[in-house]
């Protein structure tokens, strides 16, 4: 086997939940898959039964894809399945996992989609809180409509702009809804932003 456990298990970078589609969907997509319901359901820990190795190379969408409202094992359950996948791949010469449901339902899943599902797992939190907080921006008019489509053009997780130390990406705004908690990186960034204000009134006010 010459190809690389790296290579073998990367997903299309085009593919939904790929590592190059969270560096580059924008939050008005993001809106859109979660107002369309187009996001996978991810299904509560403890409902996968058994799963298993196999050397069947998967060509399928759905043993490839993940698909909108797809039913996925959640991130508890993907955790012992993806700490030995590696492994399988040199050891075992394997190139897939069948799992059983505790519904019955029997899948097969090339790796590349097992880090999609995780991708997919991994955000949907953030996709839905984003969602609810740009919905909000609309319905209160807290921006002007052309401002509010700029915003929608940004990438969900480009880091916020306008602060030279605080990185946190733009997702992360979405804790800021109800005001129910607050992330360090986001008082960080406030703090920041309080900071170089006062240090500008300051310089003006020494001119």
């Amino acid at each position: 086997m010459s190809e690389s456990y790296e290579a073998y298990s990367a997903p299309h970078p085009k593919t939904r939940f790929s590592p190059q589609f969270m560096a580059n969907v924008t939050l008005g997509e993001v809106v859109g898959l979660v107002r369309h319901d187009l996001l996978p359901r991810i299904l509560p820990d403890g409902s996968v039964s058994k799963w298993n190795w196999d050397q069947t190379v998967p060509v399928t969408i759905p043993e490839t894809i993940v698909s909108s409202r797809e039913e996925i094992p959640s991130m508890a359950d993907m955790q012992p399945i993806m700490a030995d996948a590696k492994q399988a791949f040199y050891e075992l010469r394997v190139n897939s996992v069948c799992i059983q449901f505790k519904s019955g339902a029997i899948v097969r899943y090339h790796f590349s989609k097992l880090r999609l599902i995780v991708g997919a797992n991994n955000q949907d939190y953030n996709f839905r809180l984003m969602s609810r907080l740009l919905a909000r921006v609309e319905r209160e008019s807290l921006l002007s409509p052309a401002l509010f489509e700029k915003l929608k053009l940004n990438r969900f997780s480009e880091p916020l702009a306008g602060f030279s130390v605080t990185q946190t990406p733009l997702y992360n705004l979405g804790c800021l809804l109800d005001e129910r908690w607050i992330l360090d990186d986001i008082m960080n960034a406030r703090a920041e932003f309080i900071y170089f204000r006062r240090a500008a009134m300051l310089q003006s006010a020494c001119h």
